[in-house]
């Protein structure tokens, strides 16, 4: 009996040992494109960042982006630090991650290794141009600059950032992002710790002031801009 056991037992784990090691499969690029638009609000849809609050992800490798998003999605501090991350980057990131499931942390990798991080950027095919900082005909830069004024607050009168609330730099960024970070807000999306701040702000812009806000934000400090502050509604 006993001699029939340990035959059954070596059976067993031979055919343990003969089976083959799943490999966890390549993300898909193309589904993690469409996943990203919720990443290009702050970071672009070049991926090239939007100030020091926002950093560039096109240097991360898909290998990177990868064990970065899992890290921020399990807390794992140690890993974050490793990478020079955390603090209020990780408040940002974390409800961000919380929610995306593996398939969805690797089609997310695959697609930022296309913006210029790793080798799989050199088979990706040629990205589109980044869209120009388009600020619309109808903008009225003079009324965003008095609807500033409550931004100013936590945020600095010259957009710089402030140390309340860890509010960051806002002068320069682009069109784009303003408005889609607004329209979260207002939607109340949480975006990290100080979110509750950021959605009472934002709950009753109008569209037209969130583009009016969005104006006048990308102009700030811009050298060269075209400050109309006289444009007035």
């Amino acid at each position: 009996m006993k001699m029939m056991r340990r035959s059954l037992l070596a059976v067993m784990l031979g055919g343990l040992m003969i089976q083959p090691v799943v490999s966890m499969a390549a993300g898909d690029a193309a589904a993690g494109k469409t996943k990203f638009a919720t990443c290009a609000a702050c970071h672009g849809a070049d991926g090239k960042g939007n100030g020091g609050a926002f950093p560039a992800l096109t240097k991360l490798s898909a290998a990177d982006a990868e064990t970065i998003l899992t890290a921020f999605k399990k807390g794992d501090m140690a890993t974050l630090k490793a990478h020079n991350l955390g603090g209020a980057r990780y408040g940002t990131m974390a409800p961000q991650a919380a929610n995306l499931s593996p398939a969805d942390i690797a089609d997310l990798a695959a697609y930022i290794a296309t913006l210029g991080g790793g080798a799989e950027a050199a088979a990706a095919p040629a990205a589109a141009a980044p869209a120009a900082n388009m600020i619309k005909a109808d903008a009225n830069i003079g009324f965003g600059h008095a609807l500033f004024s409550s931004c100013a607050v936590c945020h600095g009168a010259e957009g710089e950032g402030g140390k309340l609330l860890n509010a960051p730099k806002l002068s320069g960024l682009p069109v784009s992002a303003t408005t889609s970070m607004l329209e979260m807000y207002k939607s109340g999306k949480q975006l990290g710790p100080y979110s509750y701040v950021m959605n009472a702000q934002a709950k009753y812009l109008t569209p037209e002031e969130i583009r009016d806000l969005a104006a006048y934000i990308s102009q700030m400090n811009v050298k060269g801009a075209n400050n109309n502050m006289a444009q007035t509604e």
